[in-house]
């Protein structure tokens, strides 16, 4: 992996977890991420 990759992988990451916690508490909470938006965004973004 570059160090340019790793530097947009972790802009994405950043970006990603900012959108899933500025989501409406409702709709995290019907949607089943409220407290789990970290993993999620991980996941999304280094697909571990």
């Amino acid at each position: 992996m570059t160090v340019l990759n790793t530097i947009y992988r972790r802009y994405a990451y950043r970006r990603t977890l900012s959108a899933l916690r500025n989501l409406p508490e409702r709709t995290r909470m019907d949607c089943d991420i409220a407290g789990h938006e970290n993993e999620l965004a991980r996941r999304a973004v280094y697909g571990l």
